[in-house]
């Protein structure tokens, strides 16, 4: 389902538009491609930043980014000023080809395999990089990682895609992550005067808020969409387990049978079953903030930036340049930390960003390394840190917080969990393995282990193929 984008300002579309580049998952159902291999790329033919800054008159960098956001002028100011850059002090140009998240994994394995023009410089999510970046389509640029501004603070959850062997192949671009969103209003109202920071509290506050609104029929504290599998695996990793691990003999295996995942998947469950509802069971987060519009959720659990949209919508949903009206929930909003066991451990939140690739087939990838040098560097950091973007690194990402990146969501973003660095994880996210176990434990069609079971096992065969 296509998700509406919802702007309060125009720092709050560049974040709508920027913030699903987490994966494949809202509107990129489909399963990708494998990428051409192009043989073993290694740090021998790795771009550099050599060359004269006038050689390079003539040429034209095919970049393809992620969603047009040229009805943004703040976001467009930041492309532009870096591409002014890479003009004067190289000669080249840039040409832009907007890409969005429903094809882009489909047109770059197409030119990768020789049916189009191949990009020098390619937007993917970062829970896509690993197939592309550990299977020879992306360019070795571990020579020119110290070029790259702030290296050494990256991001966890932007690095690790890029990064195998000690060799890098793709470089941190933006990131998001998910939080608590909720009604302060009903909070209050409910008796409960400060927000839950343990589970104990927290299932507390949600049974004080369900039994002070039982008289509305379609009230839901604690909507929970069954295939959300960014929230299921905040309690995963929570409790110390994970989707999967590699073993001592190189081999993937799914670990959701393990004794923590597994704790975490029924600590899941128990809330969704809980406070949640038979309706939501089978859905994605895909429409979550059009039921929390209505006014009848307490809680969600979603990207932070949700907590501006679901405040204001276009009169025409169809329509982002539609004038805005306000929702029910309008000033009644607010988010915090997914509370963990204790009160100073909040339960570890998903970091969903986009990172960005230099294709092995490229014959600019020294003007490409450049261009992604100065789109990256920390005053690019720092403009996208005032649309509420995350900096791709911890130094600029602390910098960074104030009125449009709260220090909550700067702690969650430093401290995050991460899908398994595998090679053909993008596989297991698009057939649906994760949401299809999630639906049938929310469903009632499965136990928690016998569908750890299966995931293990279709999991395990994913990561494994060749």
């Amino acid at each position: 389902m296509q998700r509406k984008l919802i702007a309060l300002t125009s720092a709050a579309a560049a974040v709508a538009l920027m913030a699903s580049a987490c994966s494949s998952s809202k509107s990129d159902k489909g399963a990708a491609a494998e990428p051409s291999q192009g043989g073993s790329v290694t740090a021998t033919n790795a771009p550099t930043l050599s060359g004269a800054k006038d050689n390079a008159a003539g040429t034209t960098l095919n970049v393809w980014l992620v969603s047009d956001p040229k009805d943004n002028p703040d976001w467009m100011a930041i492309i532009n000023n870096a591409t002014d850059q890479f003009k004067a002090k190289t000669g080249a140009d840039i040409k832009i080809n907007w890409q969005t998240w429903g094809n882009h994994l489909t047109n770059l394995d197409a030119a990768l395999s020789g049916s189009g023009d191949v990009p020098d410089v390619i937007e993917v999510g970062n829970t896509e990089a690993a197939k592309y970046a550990f299977n020879g389509a992306f360019a070795d640029v571990s020579s020119v990682k110290s070029t790259f501004d702030n290296n050494d603070t990256w991001l966890d959850g932007l690095s690790a895609p890029c990064t195998q062997d000690g060799h890098l192949y793709c470089i941190p671009y933006y990131a998001g992550t998910r939080t608590l969103i909720y009604r302060t209003d009903l909070l209050q109202a409910a008796g409960v005067t400060s927000v839950p920071k343990t589970w104990a509290d927290f299932t507390a506050a949600l049974d004080k808020v369900k039994t002070a609104n039982a008289s509305n029929a379609n009230f839901v504290a604690y909507n929970a969409p069954g295939k959300n599998w960014y929230q299921a695996g905040s309690f995963v990793y929570g409790q110390g387990g994970s989707f999967a691990v590699k073993g001592s003999d190189g081999k993937w295996k799914g670990n959701l049978e393990d004794p923590k995942s597994v704790a975490g998947l029924q600590q899941w469950s128990d809330l969704v079953s809980k406070y949640s509802t038979k309706a939501s069971a089978s859905k994605d987060e895909s429409d979550e903030d059009t039921l929390f519009e209505t006014g009848d959720v307490f809680a969600e659990y979603d990207s932070a930036w949700h907590a501006g949209a679901v405040q204001q919508v276009h009169q025409n949903p169809n329509d982002p340049k539609s004038p805005l009206q306000d929702t029910k929930v309008k000033g009644k909003v607010d988010t915090a930390p997914l509370p963990g066991a204790t009160a100073d451990k909040p339960s570890p939140a998903f970091l969903g960003g986009s990172v960005l690739g230099i294709t092995a087939k490229s014959k600019n990838q020294n003007l490409a390394a450049q261009w992604i040098q100065l789109y990256t560097n920390a005053a690019s950091n720092a403009a996208e840190g005032k649309l509420g973007n995350l900096p791709n690194n911890k130094t600029d990402l602390a910098k960074a917080v104030g009125p449009a990146i709260s220090q909550q969501v700067a702690d969650q973003a430093a401290s995050s969990w991460f899908t398994p660095v595998a090679p053909n994880w993008a596989d297991v996210e698009s057939s649906n393995v994760l949401q299809n176990m999630l639906e049938s434990i929310a469903t009632g069609k499965a136990t928690v282990a016998d569908a750890a079971k299966t995931a293990d096992a279709k999991i395990t065969e994913l990561l494994n193929k060749s």
